[in-house]
């Protein structure tokens, strides 16, 4: 199960308005007025007291189509916003919700941390596996940001993509961080589908 709206979360209305703070996990959103921006954004998780989100750029499809056969197009990339910057009581739009979509490669790769520098790979851990005994998959954010609380600038960024039936939803946190000399099996890319509406 990947994560976005099945972390069971409200479900805002497209053109719903609300503070930057009160995005849930799983929404795509703008801000407004855009000021001449434009981007949009996807809320990831919150993590030591900072807002993740995915930033893409200002022509992103918004469909049922979504970014999905144009990845390639629209590279991913992650921005943080500390929950005490001014900028979360900025108003925003619901634009609507995402999706991760992950391409598996036929055969795994071994590599550390630090040698994965963009916002497509997926990695697993060494003895970390779902309820099945299946390798629990990541996506590979990027570096984190030393003016983090408790953030480590050796330390590398991960979203969870699966989780484990049996963890309570309230309880599952998406976001960790691993030292950049973690080896990790690469296990595909992902990309990002958006959804103009709720689920």
């Amino acid at each position: 199960m990947f994560i976005s709206t099945d972390k069971k979360i409200s479900i805002h209305n497209v053109g719903q308005e609300m503070t930057r703070r009160e995005v849930s996990t799983g929404h795509v959103f703008r801000y407004i007025p855009s000021s001449g921006e434009g981007y949009l954004y996807a809320h990831l998780d919150e993590y030591h007291s900072v807002y993740y989100s995915l930033k893409f750029p200002r022509n992103t499809p918004v469909s049922p189509a979504g970014m999905k056969d144009k990845d390639s197009t629209y590279p991913l990339n992650f921005t943080s916003t500390p929950i005490h910057s001014g900028r979360v009581e900025n108003k925003v739009e619901i634009v609507g919700h995402f999706e991760f979509n992950v391409e598996l490669d036929q055969t795994p790769r071994l590599a550390t941390l630090g040698t994965i520098n963009d916002a497509h790979t997926v990695v697993s851990l060494r003895d970390t596996v779902d309820d099945n005994g299946y390798p629990h998959l990541y996506l590979v954010l990027g570096r984190t940001h030393t003016q983090s609380p408790g953030a480590n600038a050796e330390n590398v960024l991960l979203i969870k993509l699966t989780k484990d039936i049996s963890v309570s939803h309230r309880k599952w946190v998406a976001i960790q961080e691993l030292p950049n000399s973690t080896m990790v099996a690469i296990r595909g890319l992902a990309n990002v589908t958006v959804y103009d509406g709720g689920e």
